[in-house]
């Protein structure tokens, strides 16, 4: 994924995970958390001043201790391979998202939960 430049204008494989949310699934859909866009909590440097790391999330990274299937939108429903993607267990997989879009999973056969970290610029 590559979603930053370096001070040479190259593109950087990396990303500041912003926030992260675990999403519990079974065999009904669960949804996430609309992602979000905006300043997240103050960072305060060793030298005493503050200053705001924001959240311009255009990417999320997600990873599951079980197979799954997710789909995004804005009210989404995840069906076993019906118009969802399939996350195999503990396979991390980039995708594009915007603000106030949701991600909603399912289990393959079994339940677990998806970690999802929405990616910063």
């Amino acid at each position: 994924m590559t979603i930053k430049l370096d001070q040479h204008g190259q593109p950087v494989q990396a990303a500041r995970p912003a926030l992260v949310q675990n999403v519990a699934f079974s065999g009904t859909s669960a949804q996430s958390a609309a992602f979000q866009t905006g300043p997240t909590t103050p960072l305060v440097p060793s030298d005493g001043s503050s200053w705001v790391v924001p959240n311009n999330t255009t990417h999320i990274r997600v990873v599951s201790n079980a197979a799954c299937w997710i789909a995004f939108g804005s009210n989404p429903t995840a069906a076993v391979a019906t118009g969802a993607i399939l996350i195999p267990a503990y396979t991390p997989e980039y995708f594009w998202v915007v603000r106030g879009e949701k991600l909603a999973v399912i289990q393959d056969s079994a339940s677990g939960s998806l970690n999802i970290a929405e990616l910063a610029q």
